[in-house]
């Protein structure tokens, strides 16, 4: 299984029909099962379009949605979810989505701030979907957490809530996404994940390829210019990962985000 995670900065930046089409490219040329993407975007005064019976997910779609366009380039070979989380730089719609070339048999979207305040910035929630491949049925979560000492919103109150959902799940589970975690910073969001029993698919990986998935300055981390790793794949079980890698690097396919993207695959 091939699972893919990236947070997209959508509709942010130049070029966005280009970088459209390198992510699907990406994803059609290396035959990615499930893709979990953050940071998804649509305008929020754009206009309300129906979507085709691969979009399983329950939320109002606008026609210059990402993840729509994404699954148009894709040729309808993806089913696909997303949810709104909040407003993003006072225009957007932000939200997550979920692809899937695998059947998905049930979701959820979990709020894991305090505050439900759509119009609130650090509003955070995740979204987990069933997928059964062929006999085998797992879970994958993508999720974008804020910050391990912010002052009203911390990471440790949204870990909470999201691992007590993740964790009971008797089957496979991926957590994937921008954690906002440096696996360098002792006893603080990183550690506090593996602590809980979460395995980084990175140290299972046979074969590891790159490190860091953001360099330079980036909203919310600008005093960091050396490059971080803070976008992970996380598993529940010692599954046997044949392979991690940084993508979207510049080396490993274009950059196309001001986060890399990870791909991993396994044996499930």
């Amino acid at each position: 299984m091939k699972l893919l995670t990236l947070n997209t900065h959508s509709l942010s930046d130049a070029n966005e029909d280009n970088k459209l089409k390198a992510i699907a490219h990406v994803i059609s040329s290396r035959d990615i099962d499930v893709i979990a993407l953050q940071e998804v975007n649509q305008t929020m005064n754009a206009k309300s379009i129906s979507c085709d019976e691969h979009y399983v997910g329950r939320d109002i779609i606008k026609e210059d949605n990402f993840a729509l366009a994404l699954s148009k380039l894709l040729e309808g070979k993806y089913y696909w979810t997303y949810i709104p989380v909040k407003v993003g730089y006072d225009r957007f719609d932000e939200g997550l989505a979920i692809f899937s070339k695998h059947k998905i048999t049930a979701s959820e979207n979990t709020l894991l701030t305090t505050t439900n305040d759509y119009s609130f910035w650090k509003k955070r929630n995740a979204l987990g979907v069933e997928i059964k491949k062929g006999p085998q049925s797992f879970y994958v979560y993508t999720a974008h957490l804020g910050w391990w000492d912010d002052d009203e919103e911390p990471f440790i109150k949204q870990w909470k809530k999201l691992n007590s959902v993740a964790a009971s799940k008797d089957m496979p589970v991926y957590l994937a996404g921008d954690f906002n975690a440096p696996d360098v910073l002792k006893d603080q969001s990183y550690e506090t994940i593996k602590n809980d029993g979460w395995k980084d698919t990175r140290d299972l990986a046979k074969k590891v390829s790159g490190r860091f998935t953001a360099q330079g300055k980036i909203d919310g981390w600008d005093e960091a210019v050396d490059g971080m790793r803070i976008d992970y794949i996380w598993c529940n079980r010692d599954e046997n990962v044949l392979s991690h890698e940084v993508i979207f690097d510049g080396k490993n396919e274009p950059v196309v985000s001001d986060h890399y993207g990870i791909l991993m695959e396994d044996n499930l």
